[in-house]
C-alpha cells in the first residue's frame, strides 16, 4: 500500500539533471513510494527506472508528457500506461515525430482515426490526448495553473481523464479550486513536483515529493488505471 506519489518527474531522457536509476534513488530518500517517469515526448528512461525501483522498493508508472498547442498557448498533457504500451514502436515512432515538429508524417500515421482539428503545423491538445488514448493511456492535464484561466475553461472540456490538481506552484486555494473542479466533473486528480535536476541555483521546479497524492488519493489514481495495488 503506498502513501506518497510525485506523478510528474523528468530525467535525462529529456531536459532532466538526474538518470533514472538516479531519480529512483532520490524518490527513495525523499520517502517517496510511487513516482511516474514523464519525460518530454518520449518513453525512453521508464525501464530503467522500473528496474531500479524493483531493487528500491519504489512503484514506477510509466508516463509521457506531451506536448500540444492551444490558439497560441502551449499546453502539456500527461499520459499514464497501465502496462507496457509506453513500449509500442508505433508509439516511439510518433513521439519522435513530435520533438521534430512534423505533423505532415503523423497525419500520415493517422490517417482518418485521428482528428487533426484543421492543423497542419501544430498538434492541438484535443490531438494530443485522442494519440494517448489511442495507446491506451489515461490522459491527464498537466499543471493547469499555468493556463490563463479563458483558455483553461475551454480546455478541460476537452476530454481528460483528470487534471494535475496538486502542482509544485500552487497556492493553497489553487489545489482546492483544483480538486474540486476534478470532483465536480467526476475526474482523478494527480500531483506533480515537475521535478528537473537535484541542483537549481534559482530553482524553477520542484523537488520530488514537494507536492503528493496520500494514500487514498494514490488508490483512486491507480483505480482509474486499472493497476492494483
Amino acid at each position: 500500500m503506498y502513501t506518497k506519489g510525485d506523478f510528474h518527474i523528468h530525467s535525462t531522457c529529456s531536459d532532466g539533471g538526474l538518470t533514472p536509476s538516479e531519480i529512483v534513488k532520490l524518490a527513495k530518500r525523499k520517502e517517496v513510494d510511487i513516482i511516474s517517469i514523464t519525460d518530454h515526448n518520449n518513453t525512453d528512461g521508464i525501464d530503467e527506472a522500473i528496474e531500479e525501483g524493483k531493487s528500491q522498493a519504489i512503484r514506477v508508472i510509466p508516463g509521457v508528457e506531451l506536448s500540444t498547442r492551444y490558439n497560441k498557448c502551449r499546453v502539456h498533457v500527461l499520459g499514464y500506461f497501465k502496462d507496457d504500451s509506453y513500449n509500442n514502436e508505433l508509439l516511439k515512432i510518433v513521439l519522435l515525430k513530435v520533438r521534430q515538429g512534423n505533423i505532415k508524417e503523423l497525419r500520415k500515421i493517422f490517417y482518418n482515426n485521428i482528428d487533426f482539428c484543421g492543423y497542419k503545423d501544430k498538434l492541438c491538445v484535443k490531438t494530443g490526448v485522442d494519440i494517448l488514448k489511442f495507446f491506451g493511456a489515461t490522459v491527464v492535464l498537466a499543471h493547469p495553473v499555468l493556463l490563463c484561466k479563458k483558455d483553461f475553461e475551454n480546455i478541460i472540456n476537452i476530454d481528460f481523464d483528470g487534471i494535475e490538481a496538486k502542482y509544485y506552484k500552487n497556492t493553497e486555494e489553487d489545489t482546492k479550486y483544483l480538486i474540486n473542479i476534478a470532483k465536480e466533473r467526476n475526474m482523478i486528480y494527480t500531483a506533480g513536483s515537475d521535478f528537473h535536476d537535484y541542483i537549481e541555483y534559482y530553482r524553477v521546479h520542484g523537488m520530488i515529493g514537494d507536492v503528493y497524492l496520500n494514500q487514498e488519493e494514490i488508490r483512486e489514481f491507480l483505480n482509474k488505471l486499472s493497476i492494483d495495488e
